[in-house]
């Protein structure tokens, strides 16, 4: 019955989604549209803070120190879920690449995705760092957030112990 309602919901969040992006074409075509549009575009990421659209490009690396195919599946299924099943999956040499299609902010789980980023950052905690960059796009007139995430092997192991510097050397006698 969940899966019923969730549906509907989103059936209404994708009607709502398409009225609004009509109004906004009608409005672009009015004088002074094109001033509007970029105030509008700063109160949204100035002020709200708020995009029109989400987007995501995240890597796998794939290896015997990193986490397995099947754990990749699983964020990638739960990537699919948080963007609405709009994301194209590539299979690279040493990783996988997962990129999403702009996905309005309506549809778009916030908190969602936030899970998946803390699921991938602790898959991947014992050999890599995880690279979260987020970016402020324009695309086809709307403002998009989009999230580079990339787990980075570190320069240095984590394991080592930071090395001690040298004891200052008394200087030898009658070398004054």
């Amino acid at each position: 019955m969940q899966d019923r309602d969730r549906v509907s919901l989103t059936a209404l969040r994708r009607s709502v989604a398409a009225a609004r992006g009509r109004a906004i074409r009608a409005a672009s075509r009015l004088p002074g549209a094109e001033t509007a549009g970029r105030l509008g575009r700063l109160w949204r990421r100035h002020v709200r803070g708020r995009p029109d659209q989400y987007q995501a490009s995240i890597t796998f690396p794939t290896g015997p120190d990193r986490p397995d195919i099947g754990e990749i599946q699983g964020w990638i299924e739960a990537l699919e879920y948080a963007f609405e099943g709009r994301l194209d999956v590539y299979a690279r040499r040493g990783r996988i690449a997962v990129e999403t299609d702009p996905v309005s902010a309506e549809l778009f789980d916030t908190e969602e995705f936030e899970a998946i980023c803390d699921r991938i950052a602790d898959g991947y905690g014992g050999s890599h760092s995880l690279a979260h960059l987020r970016k402020w796009r324009r695309n086809e007139g709307r403002l998009v957030r989009a999230h580079v995430i990339v787990p980075v092997k570190p320069l240095f192991p984590r394991d080592e112990e930071p090395a001690t510097e040298p004891a200052a050397t008394a200087p030898a006698a009658g070398s004054d």
